[in-house]
């Protein structure tokens, strides 16, 4: 697959995946924000997109791309097949490189705990990397 179609799948699924009313929970923004830190990630004080999320009960190929980049980051979806949750999606501040389009970085949690997340923009020649990875 060309690298812009696996980038635009991926992308999608950030999207796609994303259902109508937003789940409530006790984990804070604060706490979202925390964990981007702990990646190295800097990002605005409040996100600007909030969804709920399934993650499909079976991963297809998109969805396993996708959790390898949750690997990396030392998360894993595996285990949450066919739950739902939120995602969450802020700014990111402290990219190390100029692009021409906002980074943004995406948090998805699920009962209280972050299962996955990615740095991205939303551009056609855009990126998408694991948190921990500071340039693809």
């Amino acid at each position: 697959m060309h690298k812009i179609t696996v980038y635009l799948i991926m992308v999608g699924i950030v999207f796609l995946i994303a259902g109508g009313c937003l789940a409530m929970s006790s984990w804070k923004n604060a706490d979202n924000i925390e964990f981007l830190k702990s990646y190295g990630w800097e990002v605005k004080k409040h996100p600007i997109e909030k969804e709920e999320v399934t993650i499909p009960e079976k991963f297809d190929d998109v969805y396993e791309n996708y959790n390898k980049l949750q690997v990396e980051a030392g998360l894993d979806l595996s285990d949450f097949c066919g739950k739902k949750g939120v995602r969450y999606t802020y700014e990111v501040t402290n990219y190390p490189v100029k692009v021409k389009s906002t980074v943004r970085a995406n948090i998805i949690i699920i009962d209280n705990t972050p299962v996955a997340g990615d740095i991205m923009t939303t551009d056609l020649d855009g990126f998408m990397h694991s948190l921990n990875s500071q340039i693809m």
